[in-house]
């Protein structure tokens, strides 16, 4: 039998045409199911073209791989195989144009570092920021396969660390004076929500609340205290010179690991001690890992919208068509035998 790949892909079983048409329709974010309904044909036969071009498309489009000069990575849970188990995939981003570069099916270190590793030196060689969270394991891959790249730790995980640490320090101050959890008329219950908010953004009456409700349940003004290092860390990161920012980190870290200090901010320092060169580097580029944080809720849309995925494939294919702005141009060159 002679198959002509103009009119459709060998095992397609749609047109080129319509299969090229259903692979952009589900990569702007419709169903497989709903563009099989408006088909009139079988669920897994739109969601096979979409497999066989999606692919093509992805493989094509390598211009995600070359721009790129800082990249970050982040774990994003893939699927729930039990009550107790929850497989977790990687995203691979370029933070500095806001794309997905890959998903990987793993955040294991073994895992991350290969895909890296198999990587072309040139493009290691360009890449010069990694972006990252707290993750020792994602640290271990940029030190052992990206060596010359500076590590960026980014700053929405650092201030989230320091409010944890108020937060600690807050409820424990209330257990002791109250020897119960937060009530509604508890100054410091109160106050919950004001001290998590940057303290510029408080207007004159929030502030002098603020005060007040800290005097009235803080006696020894170790909210207080957890407070001001909340703010002083906020404006480490709003200072642009980075000699004076390496000073005030170095200040804030040695003034939480004293003795005196509540035993979570001690903790709190002891992390950013152990983190300090890789949260300066911010200061470096100006870049975090927001990006990826963004693109990972772009997938979790998508999963939303396919009701989960088991196949890995699948899941890949939807999300990086979706959130990995593809160059759509390729798609109507592709020819697939």
């Amino acid at each position: 039998m002679v198959t002509d790949h103009r009119i459709a892909a060998k095992s397609c079983l749609l047109t080129t045409r319509a299969a090229k048409w259903a692979t952009v329709q589900v990569g702007v974010g419709r169903t497989v199911s709903e563009v099989a309904a408006e088909l009139d044909c079988d669920w897994h036969t739109v969601n096979d073209a979409v497999t066989t071009y999606g692919s093509a498309l992805l493989a094509a489009d390598r211009k995600r791989w070359t721009k790129t000069r800082a990249i970050g990575l982040d774990e994003t849970s893939f699927v729930r195989l039990a009550d107790t188990h929850t497989s977790y995939a990687t995203t691979v981003c370029d933070v500095e144009h806001h794309q997905i570069i890959e998903i990987l099916p793993s955040r294991n270190f073994v895992d991350v570092a290969g895909f890296l590793d198999k990587q072309s030196a040139g493009w290691k060689g360009q890449i010069a920021f990694g972006a990252l969270d707290m993750s020792a394991t994602y640290a271990a891959v940029y030190s052992v396969i990206l060596p010359k790249a500076a590590q960026v730790i980014d700053p929405f995980h650092v201030i989230s660390l320091a409010n944890r640490a108020l937060d600690s320090v807050r409820r424990r101050v209330q257990n002791e004076q109250t020897g119960h959890r937060g009530r509604r008329h508890d100054p410091l219950y109160k106050a919950r929500r004001a001290l998590l908010v940057g303290e510029e953004r408080l207007t004159a009456k929030a502030t002098q609340r603020l005060t007040s409700l800290l005097a009235l349940g803080d006696p020894n003004a170790e909210v207080a205290i957890a407070y001001r290092v909340k703010e002083r860390l906020r404006e480490f990161y709003r200072t642009r010179d980075i000699d004076t920012a390496r000073a005030m980190l170095t200040e804030l870290v040695e003034h939480c690991r004293r003795r005196t200090m509540p035993a979570e901010l001690q903790r709190l320092g002891t992390t950013l001690h152990r983190w300090s060169v890789k949260i300066c580097n911010y200061h470096l580029a100006r870049m975090s890992n927001g990006p990826t944080e963004a693109l990972n809720n772009l997938i979790k849309r998508i999963k939303r919208t396919g009701f989960g995925f088991r196949n890995f494939d699948n899941y890949r294919i939807r999300a990086l068509l979706y959130a990995g702005k593809p160059n759509w141009r390729i798609l109507n060159s592709i020819i697939v035998q």
